[in-house]
């Protein structure tokens, strides 16, 4: 009979691995056919809730974004520094990294699609950037550009950093929501801003409300009053140009997808498509090593 303890190891290590494996292999087709099955929307015309959304991206007015390690400007990064430990060249025992450091971008950015403007919220999101960016050097933040290596040899630090660019390519899915800027607008204290007004001058009050000229507003002349100046706010939202509303598309409230790719909507199936083959090549791979270890451990001595 094989070693109990390196049975519960192995049993332990490959049912992680068909666990794992087949969780992903489920989750990325589900992904996938997500995305093909969901229709592209209009910004102008899209509906509020669940969309997919696909147009170039830029940075809000007046907003600037530059990625940590490369400094390079871009509408959304994510970075992660790793450190060393081992040796890759001991022949013994394979280089590990450690990371200790990491972050992302948080700050919203514009989509436009030709026919409007969304703005998105990343938080939550999962990212598929097109650019990433891995380097080498020997200090805890990143003293060299991309692409020079160390002088002193084996580096121990190592830098990845991915980047999203002004004017790319996305396709984002989650939850979008219009903002009417008339809608917002507070009638009942513009009224109350028109009788103030208004009262500051008596003497027209009084001319333009005064109906028995007993020289005040009394009640119902004021209720009057009150009434043409519900009228005159309402003329004046009628007059004023419209305003655009204001679109937000971020994370959906029930935990379905949210997904910001920097990828065409056929390419980015087809990545979760082959990432769900793969998953469940290491899936069945895994079944077949447990179902093999559970035989020789209970196989009669």
């Amino acid at each position: 009979m094989a070693d109990p303890s390196d049975f519960w190891f192995w049993a332990l290590a490959l049912g992680t691995a068909v666990g794992g494996g087949g969780w992903l292999a489920f989750r990325s087709l589900h992904v996938a056919r997500l995305v093909e099955d969901t229709p592209t929307s209009r910004i102008r015309s899209a509906a509020q809730g669940y969309v997919e959304l696909a147009g170039r991206c830029r940075p809000l007015d007046g907003a600037r974004n530059l990625a940590p390690l490369t400094q390079r400007p871009c509408v959304w990064w994510r970075y992660r520094v790793q450190r060393r430990s081992g040796s890759a060249s001991s022949g013994k025992a394979r280089a590990k990294w450690h990371t200790v450091s990491s972050g992302r971008s948080e700050q919203p950015f514009l989509l436009d699609d030709g026919t409007g403007e969304c703005i998105v919220q990343p938080s939550g999101a999962e990212v598929l950037a097109a650019e990433v960016t891995t380097w080498y050097g020997d200090t805890p933040w990143p003293t060299q550009a991309p692409g020079r290596r160390s002088p002193f040899g084996e580096a121990q630090y190592r830098y990845s950093e991915q980047r999203i660019y002004e004017h790319e390519q996305v396709v984002v899915l989650g939850r979008f929501r219009s903002h009417s800027a008339a809608g917002d607008r507070d009638a009942t204290a513009e009224v109350a801003a028109l009788l103030a007004e208004w009262k500051q001058d008596q003497a027209a009050l009084s001319d333009r409300f005064d109906e028995d000229r007993d020289g005040r507003v009394g009640l119902a002349e004021w209720e009057r009053a009150r009434e043409e100046a519900r009228r005159a706010v309402a003329q004046r939202h009628l007059e004023e140009p419209a305003r655009a509303a204001l679109h937000v598309l971020g994370r959906p409230d029930d935990g379905a997808l949210f997904l910001i790719a920097a990828l065409p909507g056929e390419a980015l199936a087809r990545r979760y498509r082959r990432r769900a083959l793969l998953a469940f090549i290491g899936f069945a791979a895994a079944v077949y090593a447990f179902a093999w270890l559970l035989q020789e451990f209970f196989r009669p001595a």
